[in-house]
């Protein structure tokens, strides 16, 4: 009875030293606005608060639904400011750090999920990995966390062959915060008939196999199955369906051009490594050493090794599909990426204590030192102006003008729109600052925000619509100006303002 209470106690202070860290390193992103990608996700979580319906009058293009009701849950339970979405994401990201925790205290040792959850929490609030934003990986972490966990979970107490089900069940959640997130799918998918190959010797080995695929991929049509069903329902199945349409064309295009690495594991490489080289280092060192301990494949604890391995390089393929990307691509790698650094650190020490308790402890001390350290390093500016910020010294502009350029454009945009028009009114960005959407609270004349879509669905003359008040227009080296774009303007259009390089366009007929 002793010890049980004793175990309580240690998670409860493990759980509230995490909540205090995350806390504090997380609070400049409350001083910053959303940017792009949240912003648009705000203005769809808006509209389904108001009554609306996705995929119907605003489309958001090549993205699946789960993020857009994640951001409606945050505005029904915070309500609707830009904040509700970080709020919400506290407690996500403590329960990913938790299940990390629990998968290493379980299976590994104590030490390696204790480090796995640390990592974890602060790795994914460093600013160059998406960190202070809420960008989808964030939260789709959760499920992609939850299916390797469970998968172990399902192996290791023999469970019933239905039971894998709930795998694909969470593989359904995964995707449909993002279609490629497959990382659990495609690890279930192979480790199942490793296990049948390790106790072939078994009678009904194979049959069981084939019994737990077919129940995994029963459990993810269904939900899959459920969310189609009802946006056909409404009568939406053709617009839901424009979503593959578009994500091919989004796939196939040049926008991540800028960025051609080697695919798969080019980018996801190359971008851990300029924002934490320590973790990388460690992750892959430890990936090497868990595989010389994993293979040959003979019992159930090699293949746990195996399955976190696969984790690992299932993941870092995904992130780097395309050769290129955004930095939040790899929010979704750290996570295995950790607990495979901690196994290190911790295989480390182990092989260092026998000869050295001291050197094992500073050597250990030093792993998780230059992680830290280079977080702090990386972070540093962003933090030093947060606290200039809150102390007075700067204003809230300058604030983001030293941290989020990008951010204080969009808030000066913002303001102009909504002091210079009425709520009836339309605007239109030809920009990437979409998040003026939410903040200026203001529609388009067309369903979809994005200006690479702006023919999709229709003719792109539509944004000249006689209620579109505003067309404000990034540099033409961020977004080039096509010819009709500037016969519209011509025809119809003054320019009133330049804000933050940005062309503001006012209607004049």
């Amino acid at each position: 009875m002793i010890q049980k209470h004793t175990w309580y106690k240690k998670e409860l202070i493990l759980f509230l030293l995490l909540t205090i860290l995350l806390v504090v390193i997380r609070l400049p992103s409350f001083s910053e606005p959303l940017e792009n990608d949240s912003g648009a996700n705000a203005f769809f979580a808006r509209q389904l608060i108001r009554g609306g319906t996705l995929y119907d009058v605003f489309h958001p293009a090549h993205h699946v639904p789960g993020i857009y009701y994640t951001f409606e849950l945050a505005f029904r339970l915070f309500g609707d400011n830009a904040n509700a979405p970080k709020l919400l994401l506290l407690p996500w990201t403590l329960a990913c750090a938790l299940l990390l925790y629990l998968m290493g205290r379980t299976y590994f040792d104590e030490q390696i999920g204790i480090l796995s959850a640390l990592f974890f929490v602060v790795i994914t609030s460093q600013r160059g990995l998406g960190g202070m934003t809420v960008e989808m990986e964030h939260f789709a972490n959760l499920p992609l966390i939850a299916g390797i966990f469970l998968l172990l979970v399902l192996f290791r107490r023999q469970a019933q062959d239905w039971q894998f089900s709930w795998l694909g069940i969470l593989g359904a959640l995964s995707i449909l915060y993002k279609v490629t997130f497959i990382a659990p799918l495609i690890v279930a998918g192979i480790a199942i008939p490793l296990m049948a190959w390790i106790t072939r010797k078994e009678a009904g080995a194979w049959k069981t196999m084939l019994s737990r695929l077919i129940w995994m991929v029963i459990g993810l049509i269904i939900p899959l199955a459920i969310v189609a069903a009802y946006f056909a329902s409404l009568g939406l199945w053709n617009r839901f369906l424009l979503i593959f349409q578009f994500g091919l064309n989004y796939f196939d295009s040049g926008v991540m051009d800028f960025s051609n690495l080697p695919p798969p594991f080019g980018y996801p490489l190359f971008w851990m490594s300029v924002n934490n080289i320590a973790l990388l280092f460690l992750g892959l060192i430890g990936t090497y050493h868990l595989a010389r301990r994993s293979i040959p494949l003979r019992n159930i604890d090699n293949l746990t090794d195996f399955i976190v391995i696969l984790w690992l390089v299932i993941s870092f393929a995904i992130a780097g599909l395309r050769g290129g990307g955004f930095a939040h691509y790899c929010l979704p790698v750290i996570p295995p990426l950790a607990f495979m650094a901690s196994m290190e650190i911790r295989r480390a020490y182990q092989r260092w204590r026998t000869s050295s308790e001291r050197f094992a402890n500073l050597g250990r001390s030093v792993a998780i030192a230059s992680v830290i350290f280079l977080f702090v390093w990386s972070n540093y500016n962003l933090y030093r102006n947060y606290s200039i910020y809150k102390l007075n010294w700067i204003s809230h502009d300058k604030f983001l003008q030293t941290t989020y350029e990008d951010g204080f454009a969009s808030q000066q945009i913002s303001n102009y729109v909504k002091t210079h028009t009425q709520p009836d009114d339309f605007i239109y960005l030809w920009s990437l600052h979409v998040d003026v959407y939410y903040y200026a609270d203001r529609l388009p004349p067309i369903d979809i925000l994005w200006p690479a879509y702006v023919g999709a669905t229709g003719s792109p003359n539509r944004i000249f619509n006689p209620r579109t008040k505003y067309i404000i227009l990034d540099t033409s080296k961020r977004w080039p100006r096509p010819q009709w774009m500037l016969d519209g303007l011509a025809a119809n259009y003054e320019l009133e303002t330049v804000i933050e390089g940005s062309d503001v366009y006012r209607r004049v007929q």
